[in-house]
């Protein structure tokens, strides 16, 4: 069956991605290093009131939740990228197996170790780092179900780029924008609050501040609904991926077809 083939090919990514330690190390260190830094940039502004009354560990538990959903997220394009440039993707044409399902289940596979490694030893370092929770820690259950499809669109975001190879054979520019748009509109280390209004509202407007900044906002509260309300977009967000990664393989796969390979 379709689902158990997908679910090895899951496994064997998830088996792959643990014998890699030195790029999760790398990853991890990474991490660590910015939330020392981080921790301690917060802690000085709240003892000078610069924090307009807010915990500085408020501050710290939304970056730990925001660079756990980026560092966790597979870069998956650089693959694909290969795959296009080698010419492997046409030779996958003729299997029975989808080229984007297969590279989809892979992606999870990774994402998993990396989701559960670089969670514990985020949040441990917060908490190492701060010394406490949140002012309400429970609102950072809502984390696992919000961070998972978050760091899903991610990757489907990290899928579109690799599939932009079939027509400019180098992805990495598209990346280095798409990275750098993560970064202002999802608000990767400061919050959309600090924002002004104009470019707030264009933020809210992407994937992006729904993946990052929906997953970081958990720091400092939410409710049921609201918390309902994240998880509705990331849901509405991940649909629309799908659709557009569909329709940007298909064309990929017809101009393959078009020039034989």
């Amino acid at each position: 069956m379709s689902w158990r083939r997908d679910a090895a090919l899951a496994a064997t990514s998830a088996r792959q991605t643990m014998s890699a330690r030195g790029e999760l190390v790398g990853r991890a260190l990474f991490f660590g290093v910015l939330l020392l830094v981080f921790s301690r940039l917060w802690l000085v502004m709240a003892e000078e009131g610069r924090l307009g009354g807010v915990a500085a560990a408020n501050f710290l538990w939304y970056l730990a939740l925001t660079e756990w959903v980026v560092l966790a997220t597979p870069m998956i394009y650089l693959t694909i990228e290969e795959d296009v440039k080698r010419g492997d993707l046409a030779y996958s044409l003729a299997r029975p197996v989808s080229y984007l399902r297969a590279k989809f289940a892979e992606g999870l596979g990774e994402l998993a170790v990396r989701c559960v490694s670089l969670g514990v030893l985020g949040f441990g370092l917060a908490w190492l780092f701060i010394g406490r929770l949140p002012d309400q820690p429970l609102a950072l259950l809502w984390a696992l179900p919000t961070g998972a499809l978050a760091m899903v669109l991610l990757m489907q975001i990290q899928i579109a780029i690799g599939l932009c190879a079939f027509w400019i054979h180098e992805a990495a520019p598209v990346y280095w924008i798409v990275q750098k748009l993560n970064f202002v509109f999802g608000g990767l280390l400061f919050p959309l609050t600090f924002y002004p209004d104009w470019l707030r509202a264009i933020s809210e407007a992407t994937p992006f501040a729904a993946a990052v900044y929906g997953c970081g906002k958990l720091s400092f509260g939410t409710t049921t609904s609201a918390a309902l309300t994240t998880l509705l977009w990331l849901v509405v967000w991940n649909v629309v991926n799908a659709g557009f990664v569909s329709v940007v393989y298909g064309r990929g796969v017809r101009a393959v077809e078009v020039h034989g390979g």
